[in-house]
Parts: C-alpha cells; sequence; structure tokens
C-alpha cells in the first residue's frame, strides 16, 4: 500500500499543475476585492512537495477555502453563469478529495480531476471577462424601453392568493 501511495504521488505530483489564468485589469480588479476568491487562489497556487499527505491536507483546504465561494460573489460578477462556474468548480474540488480520502489514491482519476478544476478556473475567469466586455456595449435610444415592453412580469397582476383561496372557499360554503 505504502508503494502504490508513492507511485501516486510521483504522478499527482507531475499532473498536479492548478494554474490561474491571466485575466484584464478590469476583472484582476474586482477579483482583487473578493477577500475569499484571493485566499482560495492563493491556496491554490501553493504547491505540496512532500508526501501523498501533504495532498490531502491541500485537498481539504481547497475544499474548505471554495465551500462559500458561490455565496460571496462580487455584485458585478453575482450572476447565474458565474456563479454555477464556480459551483462546477466546488464539485470537482470535492470528487477530488473524494478520491484523496481513499487508503490508496488512484493518480490516474486524480490527474483527470485536476485538468477539470484547470478547465472550470479558466472558464470562470473567461465568463468573467464576458460579463465585463458585454457591459462596455452601449444601449441604443429606447433600448431600455423595448426590454422594458417585452418584459412579461411587468403586466403581471398581483394576486394575494391567500385572499383568492378564502373566496373560494366563501363562495362553496354558500353553495
Amino acid at each position: 500500500m505504502e508503494k502504490k501511495n508513492r507511485e501516486s504521488f510521483e504522478q499527482i505530483n507531475k499532473a498536479w499543475d492548478l494554474n490561474i489564468p491571466p485575466s484584464s485589469p478590469e476583472v484582476s480588479a474586482a477579483l482583487s476585492n473578493w477577500k475569499d476568491w484571493q485566499s482560495f487562489v492563493q491556496e491554490i497556487k501553493q504547491k505540496p512537495k512532500t508526501s501523498i499527505s501533504a495532498f490531502k491536507l491541500k485537498v481539504k483546504n481547497l475544499v474548505s477555502k471554495s465551500d462559500s465561494l458561490h455565496l460571496t460573489v462580487p455584485g458585478r460578477f453575482n450572476q447565474p453563469q458565474v456563479r454555477s462556474r464556480i459551483v462546477a468548480l466546488q464539485t470537482k474540488i470535492l470528487a477530488l478529495e473524494t478520491y484523496f480520502s481513499l487508503d490508496v489514491v488512484p493518480h490516474e482519476k486524480a490527474k483527470d480531476l485536476i485538468a477539470a478544476i484547470n478547465k472550470e478556473i479558466n472558464a470562470f475567469y473567461m465568463q468573467c471577462e464576458e460579463i465585463v466586455v458585454k457591459s462596455k456595449i452601449p444601449t441604443e435610444i429606447g433600448e431600455p424601453d423595448i426590454i422594458r415592453i417585452k418584459d412579461t412580469t411587468r403586466n403581471a397582476k398581483a394576486v394575494n392568493f391567500d385572499e383568492l383561496e378564502q373566496k373560494e372557499i366563501l363562495e362553496k360554503d354558500k353553495k
């Protein structure tokens, strides 16, 4: 078992290459004020070097740092697209924790998940970049009016369903 863990350590040590992609100044500025994200990035940048136990501890730390990221997203990026990218990242990290909790870590599956985590981090940054680019597109004259007209929820009547239910009960009682 020790021999298998040593082999797993060597393989995982080679594959452990979690990267934060370069981003535009606007995204960097917005994310630099997000303390939870900065803490998570610092945790990612530190690579364990000694043993499989160090990797296990690192994965546990990543899980704890990523645990509430989707709840504390800054206002500019607090959109379903960004939150879903963060939740997908958290899911991959939790799956990695599952493999690291085993007695013998399956290094092939761990390598695949490390690559998937990198992919999710890149997707998160690309989504933030897209939001910044879209925010720079100016609206045309009258566009806000058209958007408001197309909004079907504004035409909905406010109905108090409790009162409606009370009326239906009273009408049934009268009959």
